[in-house]
C-alpha cells in the first residue's frame, strides 16, 4: 500500500509526558496533610463548635443592670450584693439566666455533644487522610519494583528477538522463531508501559493524599510547617 517494503515501527514516547516519576523525597512531615481542604473544612467546623461551647457557658451568667439613672448603683446589683441577700432574693429581683428551668443546661450539653461529634469527624477525616498516603506509598513501592522486574524481562525478551533475527538472516532458523520471540516481546512491553502508567496515577493520587505535593521552599522545610 505505501510502494515499500515494511520496516520497523517507530514508537517514541510523547514528549509532554514524563517517563521517570519524579523521586519521593525521605522525611516527608506529617503537617503537610494539614493543608487538604477536607480536613480544613473539619478544623473550622470544630472551633465552631468549640466557640459554641463557650457561648452556651456565657449563658450562665446572670445579666442585670450594673447602674441606674445618673449611674448610680441598680437595684439588682444591690440586691445581688446585699448583706442579706439570697438566692430567692436574686430570683425575684434579677433577670439572670440562671432560673430557666434547665434549659441552658440543655443548650450547654447539645453544644458539648455538637463539639464531640465534631472531634470524631475531625480525627476520622485525619485518620483517612494518613491511610490515603500509606496507601499511595505502598503501591508506590510495589509498582516500582514491578517496573523493575519487568524491564528486566522486557530486556532479556528484546534480546531474544534480536538473536532470533539473527538466526533467521544467517539461514539457522525459520521466521517462525523471530515471531514467536515477538509474540512474547509486545505483551511484556505493554504491561510494562500499564506498570508505568500506575505509578504515575499512584503519585497523583500521592500529590492530593498530601493536600498539593511536597514541593517545598528550604525556608518551610527547616521550619517544619508551611
Amino acid at each position: 500500500m505505501l510502494g515499500r517494503n515494511p520496516g520497523t515501527i517507530q514508537r517514541d514516547p510523547p514528549k509532554d509526558v514524563p517517563q521517570i516519576p519524579p523521586a519521593i523525597p525521605a522525611g516527608l512531615p506529617s503537617w503537610l496533610l494539614e493543608r487538604r481542604p477536607d480536613l480544613l473544612e473539619q478544623e473550622q467546623v470544630l472551633a465552631g463548635a468549640s466557640a459554641r461551647i463557650g457561648v452556651a457557658q456565657a449563658d450562665f451568667f446572670p445579666r442585670i443592670g450594673l447602674t441606674a439613672l445618673f449611674g448610680r448603683v441598680s437595684p439588682e446589683l444591690t440586691a445581688l450584693t446585699s448583706g442579706s441577700a439570697t438566692v430567692s432574693a436574686l430570683a425575684a429581683g434579677a433577670a439572670g439566666p440562671i432560673f430557666t428551668g434547665g434549659r441552658l443546661t440543655g443548650q450547654y450539653r447539645a453544644a458539648v455533644a455538637v463539639y464531640d461529634q465534631a472531634k470524631f469527624q475531625y480525627l476520622q477525616g485525619t485518620h483517612k487522610a494518613f491511610q490515603e498516603v500509606s496507601d499511595a506509598l505502598l503501591s508506590q513501592q510495589k509498582l516500582a519494583e514491578l517496573e523493575v522486574q519487568q524491564k528486566r524481562q522486557v530486556a532479556a525478551l528484546t534480546d531474544a528477538v534480536t538473536i532470533a533475527g539473527k538466526r533467521y538472516r544467517g539461514g539457522l532458523a525459520s521466521y517462525y522463531e523471530v515471531l514467536e520471540a515477538q509474540q512474547l516481546l509486545y505483551p511484556a512491553e505493554l504491561e510494562l508501559s500499564l506498570t508505568q502508567r500506575d505509578r504515575l496515577l499512584v503519585l497523583v493520587q500521592l500529590y492530593k493524599a498530601l493536600g498539593g505535593g511536597w514541593t517545598l521552599t528550604e525556608a518551610q522545610w527547616a521550619q517544619g510547617h508551611p
